[in-house]
C-alpha cells in the first residue's frame, strides 16, 4: 500500500491584535530543529480499509543528546484514530541537538504535524 504520513508544521496560532493588552499568548516553537533521522509513521490498517484520512499535533522536547521527549498529542483528527501511530513514530526521531557556547541544550515545547493521507491510485 502507498499510503503515507507526512510531517509538516502546523500552522502558528492566529494573533488578535484586539486580545494583545489582554493576553499575550506563549507561541509554540515551530522549525527551530530538524530531524536527522526519522521513522514515518505506520498508517492503521483499520483507518485505510475505513478511507479514513487525517492528522496529528504533537509537542516534544529534544533532549541533549537529540532524542525526542515528552511527545504529547496537542490536536488530532479524527481524535484517537492516527495518536499512536503518531506518537510511536516521532519518539523513534533522531535530532541535531541545539548547541550554544559548546554545550548541547534542551529544547522544548517543539510542534510538528503528521498528516495521514490515502493514496490516490490503486496500482500496488
Amino acid at each position: 500500500m502507498a499510503n503515507t504520513a507526512a510531517a509538516n508544521m502546523p500552522p502558528p496560532p492566529p494573533k488578535n491584535h484586539a486580545d494583545a493588552k489582554q493576553y499575550t499568548p506563549v507561541e509554540p516553537k515551530v522549525n527551530e530543529a530538524s530531524p536527522i533521522a526519522h521513522v514515518s509513521p505506520t498508517y492503521p490498517e483499520a483507518a485505510a480499509k475505513a478511507n479514513t484520512e487525517g492528522f496529528v499535533v504533537l509537542q516534544f522536547d529534544i533532549t541533549e543528546t537529540g532524542a525526542t521527549d515528552n511527545v504529547t498529542v496537542v490536536e488530532s483528527s479524527p481524535e484517537g484514530v492516527f495518536d499512536k501511530s503518531a506518537s510511536s513514530a516521532l519518539k523513534q526521531w533522531q535530532y541535531k541537538p541545539r548547541v550554544q557556547n559548546g554545550k548541547a541544550l534542551r529544547q522544548t515545547g517543539l510542534l510538528v504535524q503528521l498528516d495521514y493521507k490515502l493514496s490516490s491510485d490503486d496500482a500496488d
